[in-house]
């Protein structure tokens, strides 16, 4: 399921008879927003803090689901079939990582996070800080309001060679504990989140299976001192400049430098998410357990300040295949002990 970015490109037969290879943004915008949504902060947590001596440390694992008949997916990562493609792409993308929790009283607490993303090889970086503005009101009509907090949380990806990913989530959450005379605490809470989500790419080759060298009889580059050297005797600049004109590019002895071109990089995507979540936790003494429900309030193109995220989101590089990007699901558990 690692990402594989060159096989995205408007005409795959590009490459061939000099045709120059294009990226294909949408498609990259695709699978931009739904790995970002996997990569998102899912702390199944509810809004009262822990305290100023509170600490936890918690185990967390996630389940998202992805739009695994996408041409994006099945194209886009990296499988077992080859150069033709991922022909088994996964339903769901799986995370786990651990997590450290400290309350600083006044209902402040901050939170550092490792894990992994198994099927994608890579390492899951992520801070959190959440202020809890009401909790623990027991007095006259107080005791009718629920604990209510807010938070941000941010999470970067290392392990992938040619993407850059990142998230940033604002989010509210309403919760209420309710104790048993048994000795444990349920605690439902709801919650919304923000997303957003930021990717860049290195430069990448999108003819991986070409060496613009070979084809190009390569003989140097069109500097000074090189360009008149024997070896470069009688190549032409793969620019296309006239001879003679010094300006770096590579020199052909025979064939075509045409292949010099299908390096690109996908620039930067930024897609916006709004997500609603439900969850409840369970407390016994030192014991938590966490289980969270995340979904998206409304369609992702739905949720896009930029027109063209919009519309990469709703439609093909063609726009003549338009269709809604659907909406993900994430379901983490965590379990822990409190301090």
């Amino acid at each position: 399921m690692e990402p594989v970015l060159s096989r995205l490109v408007v005409d795959p037969s590009c490459g061939a008879g000099g045709v120059a290879c294009v990226p294909d943004r949408a498609q990259y915008t695709q699978l931009v927003s739904q790995l970002g949504f996997a990569l998102a902060p899912n702390t199944p947590r509810e809004a009262r803090s822990d305290g100023l001596l509170g600490v936890d440390v918690s185990l967390l694992a996630s389940l998202t689901s992805i739009d695994s008949d996408a041409d994006y997916w099945r194209l886009g990562t990296r499988g077992d079939s080859g150069s033709a493609g991922n022909a088994d792409v996964a339903g769901y993308l799986q995370s786990y990582a651990l997590e450290l929790r400290k309350g600083f009283g006044f209902g402040i607490e901050a939170a550092a996070s490792a894990g992994v993303m198994p099927q994608l090889s890579l390492l899951v970086w992520g801070a959190d800080v959440r202020v809890a503005l009401l909790e623990g009101l027991s007095e006259g009509l107080f005791r009718y309001l629920p604990d209510v907090s807010v938070g941000a949380g941010v999470r970067r990806t290392t392990g992938l060679d040619e993407l850059r990913l990142g998230t940033l989530a604002l989010d509210a959450r309403l919760s209420r504990q309710w104790a048993s005379p048994a000795g444990f605490v349920l605690t439902p809470w709801l919650g919304y989140q923000w997303l957003r989500i930021g990717a860049d790419t290195a430069l990448i080759d999108l003819t991986p299976s070409v060496s613009a060298l070979t084809e190009c009889g390569y003989a140097g580059s069109n500097v000074p001192g090189s360009a008149g050297s024997p070896e470069a005797a009688g190549a032409l600049p793969a620019s296309g400049a006239p001879a003679g004109t010094l300006d770096g590019s590579p020199l052909c002895r025979s064939g075509s430098g045409s292949d010099f071109a299908n390096s690109a990089t996908f620039g930067e995507a930024v897609v916006h998410r709004h997500r609603a979540a439900v969850g409840v936790s369970y407390r016994r003494e030192l014991l938590r357990l966490g289980a969270e429900l995340v979904t998206d309030l409304v369609r992702p193109d739905a949720a896009q300040p930029d027109d063209e995220v919009a519309k990469a989101l709703r439609c093909d590089a063609s726009g003549e295949s338009c269709h809604a990007s659907p909406r993900q699901w994430t379901l983490s558990v965590g379990l822990g002990a409190s301090f």
